[in-house]
């Protein structure tokens, strides 16, 4: 059977990845043209695949950790061939849970957004930039609290979220639940002892600026300078402005594709929770919040703190560098 227009790849454990579903997508798809995963090892192996195919367009099916693992793969088999070949454009299906990608570029519809490209086959795409750290690219990471929070969450729905409590760890409650139970404690005690965390961040690219009103470019900082140093509660850079539920964290993300935003927080937990309101629509504005644009920055903390990469637990880290690669991928957009 001769290879389709375009390919999808399905993550075979992401929550939205149902037997209906994926019956839906193979009445619609050759089974020829369509990748399922089941292992993060699965997906190297079918990128050089699909590369090889020459597939203009690759859908992923499950969430945020989905798409940049494909993406990874793809770059990774691209850099293995003399003839370094176009990465496809990505369709994002939203089959996953925080799905912060797809919600920038999707109608919400797994399956109505496949059946639309299969009857019109769309050349809308964004290109976006991706931030490199040790060789991987990501839309966006954190280090810090939030980091903190989404190895709590994991760690609670592993020993909750098989039983009664399963559909509540399934939704944005279950962030709630840890961070109440969890996090939120952990950080009081921390409080209580005097524990006080530091970053220094070194601008090691070119310029970098500070960001102002509305976004607006302000100070300027050369090469070496550092950009800032003192008590940090979390760091989060990327490329695009959303995280996951459509929390809109970083508002500036893509407004310059050669950098990306970087943002310090040092202010108290208690007042972000009192302005979630603000924190989520990308308006929250406090003293002891820092924005930055730049292409490639050391951070070095007091302490190991937890690390996030795209939704997805990345470990701890007391040093590490976050590089812009501009204009990296294209996505496909619906909406």
């Amino acid at each position: 059977m001769p290879v389709g227009p375009f390919a999808i790849y399905l993550n075979c454990n992401a929550r939205r990845v149902l037997p209906d579903v994926v019956k839906q997508i193979e009445e619609l798809v050759s089974p020829d043209d369509i990748f399922f995963a089941s292992t993060p090892d699965d997906s190297d192996q079918f990128a050089k695949t699909i590369l090889h195919r020459r597939y203009p367009t690759v859908f992923t099916g499950g969430g945020d950790g989905t798409v940049v693992q494909l993406i990874n793969s793809l770059w990774k088999a691209s850099l293995e061939r003399p003839e370094r070949p176009q990465l496809p454009a990505i369709g994002v299906l939203s089959l996953g849970t925080g799905n912060a990608l797809s919600l920038l570029v999707s109608s919400g519809s797994a399956v109505q957004d496949l059946k639309t490209y299969v009857t019109n086959p769309s050349l809308d795409t964004w290109t976006i930039s991706l931030v490199e750290v040790d060789g991987r690219l990501f839309p966006f990471a954190s280090l810090g609290t939030d980091a903190e929070l989404l190895g709590d969450y994991v760690t609670m729905k592993k020993r909750f979220g098989s039983g009664r409590l399963k559909p509540l760890f399934q939704n944005v409650g279950g962030y709630f639940v840890a961070f109440l139970g969890a996090t939120a404690p952990r950080h009081l005690k921390g409080f209580v002892e005097g524990r006080n965390l530091r970053v220094r961040i070194t601008n090691l690219g070119e310029n970098a600026w500070r960001i102002g009103a509305e976004g607006a470019k302000g100070r300027v900082f050369g090469p070496g300078e550092v950009l800032y140093e003192g008590p940090v509660i979390v760091t989060v850079a990327g490329t695009t402005p959303t995280f996951g539920y459509n929390m809109r964290v970083l508002p500036w993300a893509d407004r310059h594709p050669d950098f990306f935003q970087l943002r310090i927080s040092n202010v108290p937990l208690a007042w972000s929770l009192l302005k979630i309101r603000n924190v989520w629509d990308g308006t929250f504005s406090a003293d002891g919040l820092f924005d930055f644009y730049a292409s490639h920055v050391k951070l070095e903390y007091s302490d190991p703190v937890p690390f996030q990469v795209a939704g997805d637990v990345a470990g701890t880290r007391d040093c590490v560098e976050f590089r812009v690669v501009p204009r990296a991928i294209r996505l496909l957009r619906f909406i």
